[in-house]
């Protein structure tokens, strides 16, 4: 199995689940969300590769979650954003397209300040700019997302909870989650959530702050976001592509934090964006 090796000696696992003979092309790599391993991606990188343009999919497990390694934390959103650079070198990407979702997306804004020479492109997926511009989310989703590595796996095992439902999913999408959200219960149980690794990861994002910077992100970058999502409103994604020089901000109706689920060619529209 391909590892890269992080800061610290972390084993950072990755996949290049597609190759393109095009040379010239950057490749996409895809990060995750928080507790998530790349396996939450499901169909997505086969997706994006079997399209009219062939693309060199990269996928990667954050440190703490998946097969990579679970060091103890806290972790730093820098240390998260190295290893992702550690990745692009290890899978021999010269340049590559950053789509990051959530904690991906927040990681991937690091990348581009850190390692800008080693980005093409940023794909930025209901995330956020961190303190002290965030908008956050209420309470009760608060408590929720508190709530999931306690619960470790979907209950009954059949079926999505109806409160991370709601986290996750547009009000008029929520009796439709068995549907939307079908492949995540057996993803939580193949990789259940570890709390030691999700609060590092958490730890992460309560320091996240790139406001002030991201007037030096270069990049052709989109920021997408769902009109309904209620764990990281949609103030924060119009914040971010006021403050990215250039930024193209598509706000998808309808929509909550799992935006994929919804619109299954949120991304793929995204990478058109940036390359026309």
């Amino acid at each position: 199995m391909p590892f890269a090796t992080g800061p610290g000696g972390a084993r950072i696992y990755y996949e290049v689940r597609s190759e393109t003979k095009d040379a010239a092309s950057p490749a996409v790599v895809l990060v995750q969300g928080l507790g998530l391993s790349s396996r939450f991606w499901f169909d997505m990188p086969e997706r994006l590769a079997g399209g009219a343009k062939p693309r060199r999919l990269i996928v990667l497990d954050n440190r703490g979650v998946g097969r990579s390694d679970k060091p103890r934390g806290p972790y730093r959103m820098a240390t998260l954003a190295d290893d992702v650079a550690a990745v692009l070198e290890a899978a021999g990407a010269e340049k590559a397209i950053v789509v990051g979702i959530s904690l991906g997306g927040m990681i991937a804004q690091h990348v581009a300040l850190r390692h800008p020479d080693r980005v093409a492109g940023l794909v930025l997926l209901a995330t956020t700019a961190g303190f002290p511009h965030a908008r956050l989310p209420k309470a009760r989703a608060v408590a929720t997302l508190l709530g999931l590595p306690i619960v470790g796996r979907f209950r009954p095992a059949a079926q999505v909870g109806r409160s991370l439902a709601r986290l996750l999913l547009a009000e008029k999408d929520v009796p439709r989650a068995g549907e939307l959200l079908s492949q995540w219960p057996a993803a939580m149980r193949a990789e259940p959530m570890l709390p030691r690794s999700y609060f590092a990861q958490l730890a992460a994002v309560a320091t996240h702050s790139t406001g002030s910077r991201l007037k030096r992100i270069a990049c052709p970058t989109v920021v997408v976001t769902g009109d309904e999502d209620i764990l990281i409103p949609a103030h924060n994604s119009r914040l971010i592509a006021r403050l990215v020089p250039g930024a193209h901000l598509e706000v998808v109706r309808s929509c909550g934090h799992a935006i994929p689920a919804s619109d299954p060619d949120c991304i793929e529209r995204a990478l058109v964006k940036l390359s026309g």
